[in-house]
């Protein structure tokens, strides 16, 4: 049953880092790799296929991860995300802020790694924000119905080479003039907070609060619905 790991807290071991706790941590392995723009269609819908398939599993992964290391319990924000998600991302900040900047990738980084990684073995730590992605997301899901994970299948985002395109993103429905699909790419979000975990904007603000907060009120859709 998801969270039994609950039952048998585990406390955090003497001297262990989270560098050192990744790499016990169980790779995610999509399908295909690449950014969207090099995927079929049916590589990408294997790819969605795969992410929902794992989701119970991944998202139990990720909350025993943060309760080891961090002490953070995520059951009462996926229980009640419009009570407890911002607090939640308030903790997940403070997580990052301490212990993401030790986390530096061997060889070069940036979005171009991320995007064609496998996040195995150098790269487990693009599992572990994956995951947090999906745990972030699945807040904004059950806080706000409107929202789903789905492929940005927009052809005008696959013909401008956006970074969404082909990917699995949270969509709403199109309402009022607006006529597609309303995307938030929760996992963008998130891996840019790591790559960028020394910029001020970063460190200062909280993108993940941030995130969740807008994606709960439904920002991206209000002046639509206002303008219909």
């Amino acid at each position: 049953m998801i969270f039994d790991w609950l039952k048998r807290r585990r406390e955090p071991r003497p001297g262990a880092t989270l560098a050192a706790r990744l790499r016990d941590y169980t790779p995610y392995e999509a399908p295909h790799a690449g950014p969207g723009t090099a995927l079929s269609p049916n590589q990408a819908a294997e790819n969605l296929a795969c992410f929902e398939q794992v989701l119970p599993q991944r998202l139990q992964q990720i909350s025993a991860l943060l309760h080891e290391v961090a002490g953070i319990d995520t059951r009462a924000a996926l229980a009640e995300p419009s009570a407890h998600a911002a607090a939640l991302a308030d903790e997940l900040q403070r997580w990052a802020l301490a212990q993401w900047p030790a986390l530096r990738l061997a060889g070069p980084g940036g979005l171009t790694r991320w995007l064609y990684s496998r996040r195995s073995g150098g790269d487990v730590v693009f599992s572990m924000l994956l995951d947090l992605a999906m745990l972030l997301g699945e807040l904004i899901a059950r806080g706000n119905p409107d929202w789903h994970w789905g492929l940005d299948l927009d052809a005008q985002n696959l013909a401008d080479g956006m970074l969404s395109a082909r990917r699995i993103v949270l969509l709403a429905d199109p309402v009022g003039t607006h006529t597609t699909p309303f995307v938030l790419d929760v996992e963008a979000v998130v891996v840019h907070r790591f790559l960028h975990a020394d910029d001020p904007a970063q460190r200062l603000l909280n993108p993940l609060r941030r995130l969740v907060e807008e994606g709960l009120r439904g920002d991206a859709m209000a002046c639509w619905r206002q303008a219909g």
